[in-house]
Parts: C-alpha cells; structure tokens; sequence
C-alpha cells in the first residue's frame, strides 16, 4: 500500500521540484561534473576548474536533499519523520561547511578544503539521484522489501564514500598536506558525524 506523504511535504517537494526543473541547465552541468569526479582525478580537475560547473554542484546537491529525506522517510530507514529527518541532514550540511571553512583558516589553506567540499558536493550529489531511484521503487512496487531498499542507498552511500576518501587524498597529497592528516580528518569530521545522524535517524536518539 502507497503511502502519500504529508500535503505540507508533499507542497514543499513539488515547490522544489518545480526550482530543480527551472534550473534545468544547473541539473545537467552538476550531473556532468558529478560524473566528472568518478571518472578520476583528471575530470574533478576539471570540474573544479569550470565556476559554472562548481556552483551548479552545490546548488542541485542542496535541491536534492529534502527528496533524500523523503527517501529515508518512506524506506523506513529513518523513524524520525520528514521533517526531522530533513533538519538532520541539513544540520550534517551545515557542520561540514563550518568543518571546512575552520579547518582551512587555521591551516592557511582555504582554497584546499574549499575544493575538498566542492568535490564532497560532486561525489555525493550522485548518491542522492541513487536515493531518488529507491524513492520510485518503494512508490512503483510497494511490495519492495526494505531490506533491499535499505540495501542500495546503503551501496550508494558507501560507493560515494570511497570515491571522496579517493579524490580528497589526491588534492590533500597534491596540496602536500600529509596523508596521515587526511585519514584523520575523514575519520574524525567526516565518519563520525554521518555516524552520529545516521543513528539519531535510525533510533531517534
């Protein structure tokens, strides 16, 4: 059985949708920088290379984060309600820009963690066009089971993990940061905060 969100959320998302469908050029330059960066270290040069490419990431990445809530809502992957659950990832956004905008002051290398944000935007902006596919599958065939939801965003979500953790060592290294400082720092700014949503999500504390 299909269950429609709130006519609140659902008023808020087609509000979204409608900014997303307007800013069509935007989508389709982010989704190409986006790729850009899994493609390898090469094409996220160019990608940070391009201002219109860069700030188009960041603004569809923020556009598509109340369709991630709403897909974490409606898998049950998160128990917390919609709206909670949209604070919580936007809360996650706005601690990780605080992370590196402190960071790269107190080292004196702004530019560094700012591209290593923009790059965040990239690689994860694709895990949440991963999410919207579980978003359609639960609505197109309820009797989808959860598990396999939970499954793929999951898989989304540990791919684009991996391919920041890739692409953040190589502008860390290049940058001539050590690569001591960069598993530190992915581990203690970036782990371990998704950690700390993604089980106030889960168990609502």
């Amino acid at each position: 059985m299909r269950v429609l969100p709130d006519p609140y959320v659902l008023a808020f998302l087609l509000a979204v949708g409608l900014v997303v469908l307007l800013c069509y050029n935007r989508l389709v330059a982010a989704v190409g920088g986006s790729l850009a960066c899994y493609r390898g270290t090469n094409g996220m040069q160019e990608m940070l290379g391009n201002t219109y490419v860069v700030d188009s990431v960041r603004i569809v990445f923020l556009l598509l984060l109340p369709f991630l809530a709403l897909s974490l809502t409606v898998t049950g992957l998160s128990g917390v309600g919609y709206w909670w659950t949209l604070a919580a990832l936007l809360g996650l956004w706005l601690f990780r820009k605080l992370v590196y905008a402190t960071a790269g002051w107190l080292v004196s290398r702004r530019s560094d963690f700012r591209n290593a944000e923009q790059v965040g935007y990239a690689v994860g902006m694709l895990m949440l066009l991963g999410a919207l596919v579980a978003l359609l599958l639960a609505w197109l065939v309820p009797a989808t089971p959860r598990w396999l939801l939970w499954g793929w965003l999951g898989v989304c979500a540990l791919v684009a993990l991996v391919v920041y953790a890739l692409r953040g060592f190589s502008l860390f290294s290049h940058a001539g940061f050590s690569p001591y400082l960069w598993v530190l720092y992915l581990c203690g700014l970036e782990v371990l905060p998704i950690s700390v949503v993604v089980n106030i999500l889960i168990h609502g504390n």
